[in-house]
């Protein structure tokens, strides 16, 4: 069995299971009151970018995978445009989410005034914005085009001197930044969280506990994605130069895109509130 079959076979059936899980994701947070919140928007948007990369890998990846066709360079560095818009995006919405959640619980009296519903939309039109202009300028105006490596069935940057420079400083330190900054303020709102739910004596035993699981549901999904997102980039940047395996080096090479199609699951399992409400459905009880 060749390497390109194998990687076909990977490429399909990851993101065929991705696309399943989020749309899973995207249905139920939708049918939840309890998600009707700026962290319910923000998850239904992030759910939409997972569905999105999925389905462009699906479409574009995998046939090309499938068969002998080599796509020009000038179309396929339009895809790798796309998918890194959309990953862009989703890095934007994690770390809007774990902001969400350390002014949930720092300065609770100015939450539901940042994060009301109608900011939460203009948040999230502005991380789409920033996220095509940061990607159209990197990657199209100074032409260092993310194209698709028909040799090696991956998407990759031109070995220049220009380009190493440039992804180095504007994709790994940004996005490393941004998704490490991410990581510390899901610890500081899970630390924070924590204490304040320790002092509330006024609520029952019960609806202390239910608040504080529920808390930490978003907390925990919230850092789970921007751990898997962080260990991405170090696999694409670090790890995959140094593999010579096609079916390795894919793997490392493309799992900054895979990771999105698992955060269906990541969001499944990290946030019991949805999942259990997935098995309620299930059950007829949703």
């Amino acid at each position: 069995m060749s390497a390109q079959f194998i990687n076909s076979i990977i490429t399909v059936l990851i993101m065929s299971f991705g696309l399943f899980a989020n749309i899973i994701v995207l249905v139920t947070v939708r049918k939840m009151s309890s998600m009707r919140s700026s962290f319910g928007i923000i998850t239904k948007n992030q759910a939409v970018c997972n569905i999105l990369m999925c389905l462009l890998f699906l479409v574009f990846v995998g046939p090309l995978q499938l068969t002998d066709l080599k796509l020009p360079y000038e179309l396929s560095r339009f895809v790798g445009l796309i998918s890194m818009i959309i990953f862009e995006v989703s890095a934007q919405l994690n770390f809007i989410n774990s902001f969400n959640r350390v002014f949930s619980v720092y300065v609770i009296f100015l939450y539901e005034k940042v994060f009301s519903n109608f900011n939460t939309y203009i948040m999230i039109c502005m991380a789409y914005a920033i996220a095509i202009v940061m990607c159209t300028t990197f990657y199209e105006l100074l032409e260092c085009y993310l194209y698709f490596h028909a040799d090696l069935w991956i998407f990759s940057y031109p070995e220049t001197e220009h380009c190493n420079h440039l992804t180095w400083y504007c994709d790994f330190i940004f996005n490393i930044v941004l998704v490490n900054f991410t990581l510390i303020l899901n610890l500081i709102a899970a630390f924070k969280s924590r204490k304040l739910h320790r002092k509330i004596t006024f609520l029952a035993p019960s609806e202390v506990s239910n608040r504080r699981q529920r808390e930490l549901n978003f907390i925990r999904q919230s850092f789970c994605q921007g751990l898997f997102m962080s260990i991405s980039l170090i696999f694409y940047h670090f790890t995959a130069p140094l593999i010579s395996n096609k079916i390795l080096l894919f793997l490392n090479a493309s799992f900054w895109a895979f990771m999105l199609a698992f955060e269906g699951v990541i969001i499944l399992i990290s946030n019991r509130e949805i999942f259990t409400a997935v098995k309620n459905r299930k059950s007829g009880e949703f």
